[in-house]
């Protein structure tokens, strides 16, 4: 019986299609193929994740609401894939194309392929897509995902075109050394970026760079001598012989024309760093964050952490030349840049020859967090026009408010909270002397590895996507708050704060937070410890706000350590921001941490709407974990897609004779089992 019913299973999920309305006219369809290989974008040779052999991946340009069609061919051997399309609401009910492995789907394993199927956002914007699995993402596996047309009215004073600018800060250890770091009892930090890439190229110097101190090809870290980049270490296969070999150069890009003005579209695609962006002798003003329309706000440069985008117009008003596009790493204590130059079209001055380092550009230093809260906080949201943000619900109708204090302990691997848990109440969460957070910063020998937590609470994968326990009941009951797993209400609306708290190393770290499936109103930002006084309360912005889907927690202090460090027990709260949001599409959506490594160590967290508003799954669901065959078709069976095979006439419509009869005897002989 058994048998037959795995037979009936996979011939029913092979002719669904047949009894679906698809329609390929006019859709977006790609072909990704996902591969390891050597290459040196910073010219430092090293394992890497391309998408049909680049670093960033084929840009994706499509109209609003479109189909997008991709079919990703994992060709890796031993690495599984997902793609994440970071800033897609999914409201035509394709949750399960979100792309966020063991959340919406099961990974696509090695040496196979599966199709994601989905429809664009019904407004123009800047997204990206990128690995959601493990470190893929520092190897490489994303790129641009634009939404064509113009997001207000001031995006067609771009008379010149736009401009994509994608930013990652890049690691010359593979990404699988670098997870495996973080997970250790004797923690191993994987540190800084040893170079930022601008459209999948940049510069590391292998004998004069930031993060060895090297003088005629001796580097040392500290006082020790250690292998430098252009060596080969004695472990390492040869060839090459010498790891800094070929270099791609700088991205040039260009030629503008002068006098024009132009989109720049900046996305931080990268793990960790906060990047900060400025152009040589221009100005920029900026019009979208995260795929929504702003009002015009001009600066000199902009911050985006990891995740979010920002889109300026630039206008070419200085005389003929190249100009350099500077990348400045911020909010850490380690220098990293990275660079592209502007081709003005008619210029005498060849590209090539411009050394960027020599630029003399204006940037806000690495520590000043007093310019990433003024730059997150002027930004306002632009509520008239064809493309209008909906307004901000009330205050009335807040449903709940999640209080959501970010903390980082050393615990046992598989323990999942820390003293009292709570996501309500921040004098509970913070806990008196004993309890607290920096009360638990000891490895105990190195026995207790370091987590990042959310209320007190520390995330652990589950071994079957949440997408499926919900829909097909299978661990359903895992899925509480004591998990990180919280129920909400399609069109009801929510608030959150989310509490920033010094690392055990008394560091108050910029954070960036990212909400799968929807946007939300940013409400504000501001310092200390959230109360919810009447004075911060007048600072929140109800009328006016960006909309975006990911937002900052902000350092504050000196050197972004707002206590001293040397009296661990003085640390509280450092810093607040607010949010709001209305769920519109139901399904489960990851909200985490954006800066991958703090992922891996736990921060994340899954709202999720009932069961039943949940839509089916699409004809090519992937089976992992307790998704045996036998409990899929139990919910299968009986509606698949629309297909009701336990009624002729109803699996007729829309359908063959033929497709109903087999749907319907399978159905039969799936009972009888």
């Amino acid at each position: 019986k058994s048998d037959i019913a795995r037979m009936a299973l996979s011939l029913l999920v092979l002719l669904v299609p047949f009894c679906q309305s698809w329609q390929l006219t006019g859709a977006y369809t790609e072909t990704f193929i996902i591969k390891q290989d050597f290459k040196s974008p910073d010219c430092v040779d090293k394992l890497v994740v391309t998408t049909n052999g680049m670093i960033p991946g084929p840009e994706i340009r499509v109209h609003p609401g479109e189909e997008i069609i991709i079919t990703v061919k994992n060709e890796m051997k031993s690495q599984a894939v997902n793609i994440h399309w970071h800033g897609m609401q999914h409201t035509d009910g394709t949750v399960w194309q979100d792309g966020a492995s063991m959340i919406s789907s099961c990974p696509i394993p090695p040496m196979s392929s599966w199709t994601y199927r989905f429809k664009a956002n019904n407004e123009p914007g800047t997204f990206q897509y990128h690995g959601h699995i493990g470190g893929v993402r520092t190897g490489g596996l994303g790129g641009a995902l634009i939404i064509k047309g113009n997001i207000s009215d001031y995006a067609a004073e771009a008379d010149g075109g736009d401009i994509v600018v994608m930013m990652t800060d890049w690691y010359h250890a593979t990404s699988d050394e670098l997870v495996v770091d973080l997970l250790q009892p004797q923690f191993r930090w994987p540190g800084d970026g040893q170079s930022i890439l601008v459209n999948g190229k940049g510069k590391f110097d292998c004998y004069n760079n930031a993060v060895y101190n090297c003088n005629n090809g001796t580097c040392l870290q500290g006082t020790s001598k250690v292998c430098g980049a252009a060596d080969r270490a004695y472990y390492q296969p040869s060839p090459p012989t010498n790891r800094c070999s070929t270099c791609p150069g700088y991205e040039i890009l260009g030629p503008v024309t002068e006098g024009k003005t132009y989109l720049f579209r900046f996305i931080n695609g990268g793990a960790l760093m906060l990047m900060n962006i400025a152009l040589e002798g221009h100005n920029m003003t900026v019009i979208e964050v995260d795929g929504s329309p702003t009002q015009k706000y001009n600066t000199s440069s902009v911050d985006l952490n990891s995740g979010q985008r920002v889109a300026v117009l630039i206008t070419m008003d200085q005389p003929l030349g190249v100009y350099t596009l500077s990348v400045s790493q911020r909010a850490r204590n380690a220098p990293r840049f990275g660079y592209a130059l502007i081709q003005y079209k008619g210029s005498a001055v060849n590209a090539s020859t411009v050394d960027p380092k020599a630029a003399v550009i204006s940037q806000p230093a690495w520590n000043d967090n007093k310019f990433t809260l003024d730059f997150q906080n002027n930004i306002k949201g632009l509520y008239t026009g064809f493309n209008a943000i909906p307004a901000v619900p009330s205050s009335a109708k807040v449903t709940r408010t999640f209080s959501m204090l970010v903390t980082q302990e050393r615990m046992n691997a598989m323990a999942s909270f820390q003293a009292q848990p709570s996501v309500d109440n921040l004098t509970v969460a913070v806990g008196p002397v004993g309890s607290k957070p920096q009360d638990f910063c000891d490895s105990d020998g190195n026995t207790k590895p370091l987590r990042w937590l959310f209320g007190r609470r520390t995330w652990h994968y589950p071994a079957t996507p949440v997408l499926s326990k919900l829909y097909f009941g299978i661990g359903a009951e895992d899925l509480t708050e004591e998990n990180l797993y919280y129920a909400i209400e399609l069109n009801k609306t929510y608030d959150m704060v989310i509490h920033n708290y010094p690392a055990c190393n008394g560091v108050c770290e910029t954070h960036s937070w990212h909400m799968h499936g929807m946007n939300f109103w940013l409400l504000g930002a501001g310092r200390g410890e959230w109360s919810g006084s009447a004075a911060q309360l007048a600072m929140l912005n109800t009328v006016d706000p960006p909309r975006r889907d990911t937002v900052q927690t902000i350092s504050e202090g000196v050197d972004n350590k707002p206590f001293d460090t040397t009296k661990p027990q003085t640390f509280a709260p450092c810093g607040w921001t607010v949010i709001r949001f209305v769920p519109k599409s139901p399904g489960t959506w990851m909200f985490h941490c954006h800066q991958l490594w703090h992922i891996i160590m736990g921060s994340n967290a899954v709202f999720y709407t009932a069961a039943h508003t949940i839509p089916p799954p699409p004809s090519n669901l992937m089976l992992c974990g307790e998704m045996t065959v036998e409990k899929v078709a139990q919910k299968l069976f009986p509606s698949i897609k629309g297909c009701n095979i336990g009624n002729a006439n109803a699996a007729s419509t829309g359908s063959s004779p033929f497709v109903a009869a087999v749907l319907i005897f399978f159905a039969h002989v799936a009972r009888a089992t």
